[in-house]
């Protein structure tokens, strides 16, 4: 019988729950560590730690001639340019092709890794202040004379960069993270978890946020000014005024009353006395008590909004809660916390959000809390400010377009409508779900995970009508395991870059839906780091960051790098039995031909079942797989290694041995190295064999 081939899309995702013989041959029947994306299956991405330090993917190396050595260099000494102040990390010790140290003539060259600045031809290479060699020429970046040692000092340089990258200062989980401006801000508790700390990653490495301190004022009869010095009329103390917020009465009025927040403390100001400031319109108010320091309590979990509520382009802020202190206001540099008006044990909401240019706060008891129009710092009736009852404890909240705030609790999902306190309204759009905290996303539209799976909430024809429909059948029997074993989603992340939605679950493992096509795809990704938080951000230069705070206090940067920081990626995809149409008609398989962009150094494996896995077909070596939730035991056999045909959108052949009605191939990678590669299309060549009797 002559060859016959058949080429197969591979897209579609997992599916669990479609009987064998209906399921299209390009979806997966079991998976890890693959991902749909828009040409096919993608091996995830890395994620290495970050801190703001260089990041070890980006490391490199650089390989510098010198002479007239009369002292060695090891791995690990600074090196520095005595004329040019460039410097460098040596990789590994100098190597000499000729000469000797003792002689003062030893010549051979330097490998270097974190180099800053461009040496100089001939200038002294010193360590600690003190020559050991001359350069012989300029530093040639990843100028290794042979593969072998290209490879090996990249790879070492990349080990090398990761190892000075610290966790978050403190104890416990990485509690929250937040971009803002370019930069990157990390919340954790404290050494012996009495308070929580806020840090900024910096070229080195995470540098504590100094909080200033609180005066509240009353009889306010002028508005102080930011940035002015207060000078207290009887203490005569002094501070800088970094924030002024009114929260009741009129300066006109003479009953102005707020808080200030303060930095630059000289002196001991004293309640009830007299504040100016120097302004050129200067403020005037009396003390209401004395100064406090601004803390963040231990625990919570932090959740951010950012919004522009002031206009001007510059007075951009991130709005921040925890669930166990007040809400915050941060410009980057000053924390200002928000009094909402609740008494000090209420007055810790838990999530947040910017809607119809009012700050949105829940609180414990079922409350949506909304400040003033345009003035996120104030919470007072008589400006706009007020209250939403929602009858259950809020799970999250998430603009679901400019015209409706979606709000869910354990057991109800509501949209919130109208522009301001004197037209909001409140409709139910689902009593019979709820949404599970930290899974609420916008990703054109928003998702949520409840009882029932992840849903989508889009909307109808009808003018700010929601329908919610769930995405996740295909893998309910997963999903009902993971309920069954009590794991529990606890972060969720948009990845608009990719057009997905990701979820992390307790366990370590996480769920992938991918919506660039007609249908979501929805895969399974296995880390071996717990995530507690994850937000998605920019860099200084607008790109995306994927950023994950985890149990073990590391901020981590996802789809960065090669490897599980360090540690190799293990990804398989296990494909749908295929019968190309004739499921009654024995075929002998011949050859899988797979299209993947990959770069040279991709090393991906391949084995293959037929007849549903009938275990009197021939069978090879086993190779035992669990399909989490599926229950399902594979027979795997004849680890094949593919045969490049061209390095990059490759043809990777592999030759099979089998005969059945139809068969499925299973695809396996595991890699410190490589980046990751995607698969478009498999083409099976097969030839007809007789009818199964």
């Amino acid at each position: 019988m002559p060859q016959l081939t058949s080429t197969i899309p591979l897209q579609g995702g997992l599916d669990l729950i479609t009987p064998p013989v209906q399921i299209p041959a390009g979806k997966a029947i079991g998976c890890g560590n693959y991902e749909s994306d828009v040409k096919g299956y993608r091996r995830i991405g890395g994620f290495e730690r970050f801190d703001g330090r260089p990041k070890p993917s980006d490391a490199s190396y650089w390989v510098l001639n010198f002479d007239a050595g009369s002292a060695a260099i090891t791995a690990g000494e600074v090196v520095s340019g005595a004329t040019s102040s460039a410097a460098g990390i040596a990789l590994v010790d100098a190597v000499v092709t000729s000469g000797t140290y003792g002689g003062g003539n030893a010549a051979g060259y330097l490998v270097l890794y974190g180099v800053v600045g461009t040496f100089a031809d001939n200038e002294n290479l010193q360590v600690s202040a003190a020559t050991r060699m001359v350069a012989n020429g300029t530093a040639n970046e990843g100028g290794a004379d042979t593969d072998e040692n290209n490879t090996t000092w990249k790879r070492a340089s990349v080990a090398a960069t990761r190892v000075p990258i610290t966790t978050v200062p403190g104890s416990g989980p990485v509690r929250g993270i937040v971009t803002f401006n370019g930069d990157v801000f990390a919340f954790r508790d404290n050494a012996g978890a009495t308070a929580g700390g806020m840090y900024q990653a910096t070229a080195s490495g995470w540098s504590a946020i100094t909080f200033g301190s609180v005066l509240k004022f009353d009889a306010g009869s002028a508005a102080f000014n930011e940035g002015a010095t207060l000078t207290g009329g009887t203490s005569a103390a002094t501070a800088t005024i970094k924030r002024v917020v009114r929260s009741g009465g009129l300066y006109g009025s003479s009953n102005a009353t707020g808080y200030l927040v303060l930095t630059g403390i000289s002196g001991t100001f004293q309640n009830n006395e007299a504040l100016t400031d120097n302004g050129t319109a200067a403020g005037a108010a009396t003390s209401d008590g004395t100064v406090s320091a601004v803390t963040l309590p231990a625990g919570g979990h932090y959740e951010f909004t950012q919004h522009n509520f002031y206009g001007a382009s510059n007075l951009a802020r991130v709005y921040g809660c925890n669930g166990v202190g007040r809400a915050f206001e941060f410009d980057g540099t000053t924390l200002v916390p928000i009094y909402t008006g609740l008494a000090d044990d209420k007055d810790k909401p838990v999530h947040i959000a910017e809607f119809q240019n009012h700050l949105m706060l829940s609180v414990a008891g079922g409350s949506v809390l909304f400040s003033s129009t345009g003035d996120p710092l104030n919470f007072e009736v008589t400006t706009g400010a007020g209250e939403i009852g929602f009858g259950q404890d809020v799970t999250g909240l998430q603009e679901a377009a400019s015209s409706a705030l979606v709000i869910g609790g354990a057991h109800r999902v509501s949209i919130l409508t109208g522009t301001s306190s004197q037209d909001f309204v409140l409709a139910p759009l689902a009593d019979d779900s709820g949404v599970f905290e930290w899974t609420l996303q916008y990703i054109s539209a928003p998702l949520y995970m409840d009882t029932g799976g992840v849903r989508k909430m889009t909307t109808t024809q009808a003018f700010g009508g929601f329908r919610v429909g769930t995405i996740t059948q295909a893998i309910e029997p997963l999903l009902d395991y993971k309920r069954s074993k009590g794991i529990v989603p606890v972060s969720s992340i948009r990845v608009r870059a990719r057009d997905q939605y990701r979820l992390f679950f307790s366990d370590g493992t996480g769920v992938s839906i991918y919506l660039g096509r007609k249908d979501p795809e929805i895969m399974l990704f296995d880390l071996p780091i717990q995530a507690f938080c994850a937000y998605c951000g920019e860099d200084s230069t607008g790109r995306e960051m994927l950023l994950v705070g985890a149990d073990d206090g590391y901020v981590y940067e996802f789809d960065k790098g090669t490897s599980f920081d360090g540690e190799s990626i293990e990804a398989w995809i296990r494909f749908a039995f295929n019968s190309i149409g004739s499921p009654m008609q024995k075929k002998r398989w011949h050859k899988a031909t797979l299209m993947i962009d990959g770069d040279v150094t991709t090393q991906i494996s391949l084995t293959s079942e037929t007849s549903y896995a009938n275990p009197y077909h021939p069978s090879g070596v086993e190779q035992l797989f669990t399909v989490e939730g599926g229950g399902g035991f594979w027979n795997e056999a004849n680890w094949n290694e593919f045969y490049w045909s061209t390095q990059y959108h490759g043809e990777a052949e592999a030759y099979l041995e089998g005969i059945g009605e139809n068969i499925s191939i299973v695809i396996m990678s595991d890699s410190t190295h490589e980046a990751p590669h995607s698969m478009s299309t498999m083409t099976l060549h097969f030839s007809y064999r007789g009818m199964r009797k």
